[in-house]
């Protein structure tokens, strides 16, 4: 099967991107797959491969003579179908301009199956403000936020400071409404805090809000499967920073900066069927498809949700692979995983494998939910 991978794109996560998308290349099974690598830049250009990248070579995607060329994506991906002839697109694509439903837009005009949730999902899910709305309309618990009704443009630092102490008190979380790994977070406890968090990321994004700082066991659950079949959710891992209050972007990804603990240290096993039954919640709120991960809190009230990922990290240290070697499944058995669900859900007409015979069953450690 010809397996296209995405890779880099505008968001301020490009290195991410890369870097997930590196562990992906090098465990896609070669003797299933035919891989070819698209090099996304920071600018909007596509960088298809000319060839397949050869078993056990590593991706460098800067060498030249390696790429067919800089294209728009319309003419990436009339490449990728009238030279490679691929049959599923992997968008290993974190934040805007790839989590966030662009791209797999563009797949669905294609007719192109992708992996991951469609275009709406993933819009919606990127969204942090829509995501609380969506969530909250079907009972979702929620940690306490603060909404604010002016523009990031316009928020002036004392105003917005005072109305967040008096919904959400101080230190809170304050958020961009739509970015990923900890870009656009900053725990803030003063109004100097806000002034600086509004000054960055004023022009950039536009909208913001602020969530109250939870006491409890910070965890996350990640969900295999498309909405309306059955779901797996996979063991929850439980988060525990050393070098850091929080789980801040260096606290995810510098080795070795952050215990990650499956399961939770805290968690009794009735606890953790509550925690994935309420992942299994988001991830059908929220129509994903594929794979997602639900980052909460549980405090002594029961778990808060915070927002939920549709293209989880699959760096060396991210969470979604771990929890699923902890079910049973090996990096390679977790992608053929996904690739399946993506045929299962869209038929194309380029497509030249029969999609249920790349859906390998659950191993058998692994806990299943249904819907």
């Amino acid at each position: 099967m010809d397996v296209c991978v995405l890779a880099g794109g505008r968001s301020p996560e490009h290195d991410v991107s890369l870097a997930s998308a590196a562990q992906v290349l090098h465990h896609l099974d070669r003797q299933q797959h035919r891989v070819w690598p698209v090099y996304l830049d920071r600018s909007g250009g596509f960088w298809p491969a000319r060839a397949p990248l050869p078993a056990g070579a590593p991706w460098q995607h800067d060498a030249a003579g390696s790429t067919a060329g800089r294209m728009r994506p319309g003419a990436a991906f009339d490449f990728l179908l009238d030279h490679a002839r691929i049959d599923v697109v992997m968008p290993i694509l974190h934040g805007p301009f790839g989590e966030d439903g662009t791209v797999q837009g563009l797949c669905e005009l294609y007719d192109l199956p992708c992996v991951g949730s469609g275009c709406a999902a993933s819009a919606v899910a990127m969204d942090k403000l829509r995501t609380r709305q969506t969530l909250a309309a079907v009972g979702v618990p929620l940690a306490k936020a603060y909404e604010p009704t002016t523009p990031l443009a316009r928020a002036t630092a004392a105003i917005e400071f005072a109305r967040m102490q008096a919904t959400v008190g101080s230190p809170a979380f304050v958020k961009v409404d739509a970015s990923g790994s900890t870009f656009g977070v900053q725990r803030i406890t003063s109004e100097a805090d806000l002034a600086r968090f509004l000054t960055e990321f004023r022009g950039t994004f536009r909208r913001w809000f602020a969530e109250q700082a939870l006491v409890g066991e910070e965890i996350t659950v990640a969900v295999l499967g498309n909405t309306g079949d059955v779901l797996e959710a996979l063991p929850p891992v439980g988060i525990y920073p050393k070098c850091a209050d929080w789980f801040t972007h260096e606290a995810k990804y510098i080795p070795g900066a952050t215990e990650e603990v499956i399961p939770p240290r805290g968690l009794s096993p009735a606890q953790i069927a509550d925690v994935q039954a309420l992942a299994i919640r988001c991830h059908e709120a929220l129509v994903c498809d594929g794979m997602s991960r639900t980052d909460m809190i549980v405090t002594k009230d029961g778990p808060r949700v915070l927002e939920t990922n549709t293209i989880p990290g699959l760096t060396k240290t991210s969470l979604l692979p771990q929890a699923a070697a902890a079910a049973g499944y090996t990096f390679p058995a977790l992608l053929d995983r996904l690739l399946g669900f993506a045929l299962q859900r869209t038929k194309s007409p380029n497509q030249k494998a029969a999609p249920a015979a790349n859906v390998a069953p659950p191993p058998p450690s692994s806990r299943s939910a249904e819907a």
